[in-house]
């Protein structure tokens, strides 16, 4: 029968009658109280003797635990700490009544009792923390290979065919002519009269000639200058 998870309230209120493991002086008891996972370590009551006092609460996590462990000890400076006695009680009356008050037997190690200690238990239930572990344990699943594109409620979604793809020694033709871009067509050079096409490649041609032109001669492709002023050198004045 699965138990129903939820929190554990326990006071460790005092003990009365344990054995004493001091030869001289009191013994300083202190308890290591354990539920499942769940370990806790109570103040020393220091002197406290027989009958020690602690009036300390602890909380516990239940999920599945349904026992919980106290083992007494005296504290020692010098040497190991000597254990007074242990005990083991269970949750039920707990988790039926919702609260309980135990007188725990503490026992020695030859199973001998030396008094009790007194607890004061209230348990709650909490579901959400036993549904919050079982999610966590689950194991992930992952996704359907394919999904279909919608899904119409009055009819089951259709199954999913896939496709083979084409073999890797095929190979498809190139597309016609008709797909290709004309070719580019360069614009023709511009021409001018009385100048020849220049070539980038060397040095332009000279438009004028290199050599010097002849007396009364012009250079060709450059206008020739008239004057509008007549000088007549050596005749036609009148003398002094």
């Amino acid at each position: 029968m699965a138990l129903d998870a939820g929190e554990l309230t326990l006071t460790l209120e005092f003990g009365q009658g344990l054995k004493d493991q001091d030869w001289f002086g009191k013994q300083d008891p202190y308890c290591i109280i354990k539920c499942g996972s769940q370990t806790y370590r109570s103040k020393t009551c220091t002197d406290g003797g027989k009958n020690p006092v602690w009036n300390e609460l602890f909380r516990f996590n239940i999920i599945n635990e349904n026992d919980v462990s106290i083992v007494c000890k005296d504290e020692d400076t010098l040497g190991r700490d000597d254990i007074i006695g242990s005990a083991t009680f269970t949750l039920a009356k707990a988790r039926e009544q919702g609260s309980a008050r135990l007188q725990v037997p503490m026992m020695s190690k030859k199973g001998k009792q030396h008094g009790f200690i007194s607890v004061y238990l209230v348990y709650s239930t909490n579901s959400s923390m036993k549904e919050a572990t079982q999610a966590s344990s689950e194991p992930l699943h992952a996704m359907p290979p394919y999904a279909p594109a919608y899904y119409s409620p009055g009819a089951p979604p259709a199954a999913h065919v896939p496709v083979p793809s084409p073999p890797h020694h095929i190979f498809m033709a190139p597309p016609a002519a008709a797909y290709y871009p004309p070719p580019y067509a360069a614009a023709p050079m511009p021409h001018y009269a009385g100048h020849p096409l220049p070539y980038y490649g060397a040095i332009l041609a000279a438009p004028y000639p290199l050599s010097a032109p002849a007396p009364g001669a012009h250079a060709p492709g450059r206008p020739q200058k008239h004057s509008s002023l007549e000088v007549t050198v050596g005749g036609g004045g009148d003398d002094e």
